[in-house]
């Protein structure tokens, strides 16, 4: 694949799209397009932003297949072409990663968003021969690595090169455990020949090293404000961009934080903040949990004071 036009593609704000229940818990496609539909009307488009669908801020780990297929089909749909869309395709089992990889190419999303399977924390040979078997069962799809390192297997360089070698492995979605020297040193060593997605919260450190995008739950909720920050690094205008990350972003990634300690899942919060601003996020599944009021009533405040506009 073109490096150069998959960099073009798989660029900006990268969202990854909260699975909307009906209140009996059941998936809720229309609400999905709805939501897809917001982000692209207000400036999610290709080259500026990708959608990553029934990925963990998707809460694939609580969807049987099925369900995951009904999401990302929503979602992939709600897109139609005018931003991209990677498939979360992570399991425990290749077989079901071979099947969600195959139901993205039918679909026709752009890509999928792979890591090692977990549990049982894989061997380097392990780890090689999931992604080729993957990407040999598939014919057209672009494939974004993804580091998982909390889950007891971190990508090793050497590793990373053999993957490089993959044709249509194009991405990666970086972070290290520590996000020193090593994430820097992976950014510097793989943007010439990946699309690097920071996973980390290091934005502007990514983008200067080559890298692409970066991964963002606060622009399903105010997709302006990091969209302003994607074009602010697009400038050069580092500082500018570090200042607005650190207004907003930094004390959303705090609440997020605090809410992980508190229950389970990413998609608690943001559902909670949609429903705050008027927009549908519905109620969780267990074992995630809907916020309470006095949660909701706090994450109202810290939305009013980073100036979502919708509050103001």
């Amino acid at each position: 694949m073109d490096i150069v036009k998959v960099k073009q593609h798989l660029c900006g704000p990268m969202i990854p799209v909260i699975t909307h229940l009906h209140d009996d818990l059941t998936v809720y496609p229309e609400a999905i397009a709805n939501e897809v539909n917001y982000l692209v009307e207000h400036g999610l488009v290709t080259g500026n932003g990708v959608l990553l669908a029934v990925g963990a801020g998707g809460d694939f780990n609580m969807l049987s297949v099925e369900e995951r297929k009904i999401a990302a089909k929503a979602i992939v749909d709600g897109a139609a072409g005018r931003v991209p869309v990677l498939v979360g395709a992570q399991d425990t089992n290749v077989n079901v990663m071979i099947e969600m990889a195959r139901y993205a190419e039918e679909i026709g999303a752009y890509g999928i968003q792979m890591s090692t399977p977990y549990y049982y924390p894989p061997s380097d040979e392990d780890a090689l021969a999931v992604y080729r078997t993957v990407h040999d069962a598939t014919e057209v799809i672009a494939i974004m690595a993804y580091n998982t390192h909390w889950h007891d297997y971190d990508f090793p360089f050497p590793v990373l090169d053999e993957l490089c070698e993959l044709e249509r492995l194009v991405a990666l979605k970086w972070s290290r455990p520590t996000n020193g020297t090593a994430y820097l040193k992976g950014v510097a060593r793989y943007a010439d020949r990946l699309a690097v997605v920071d996973n980390a919260g290091l934005w502007v450190m990514n983008h200067m090293l080559g890298g692409t995008g970066f991964i963002t739950h606060l622009a399903t909720i105010w997709p302006e404000n990091d969209l302003e920050i994607w074009h602010l690094l697009q400038a050069g205008e580092y500082t500018q961009a570090q200042q607005k990350m650190m207004a907003a972003n930094w004390l959303w990634q705090e609440f997020r934080s605090k809410m992980a300690r508190r229950t389970s899942g990413e998609s608690p919060p943001v559902k909670a903040a949609l429903n705050i601003l008027g927009r549908y996020g519905g109620p969780s599944r267990l074992p995630a949990r809907t916020l309470t009021a006095d949660e909701r009533s706090e994450l109202t405040d810290l939305l009013t004071q980073i100036g979502v506009p919708a509050l103001q």
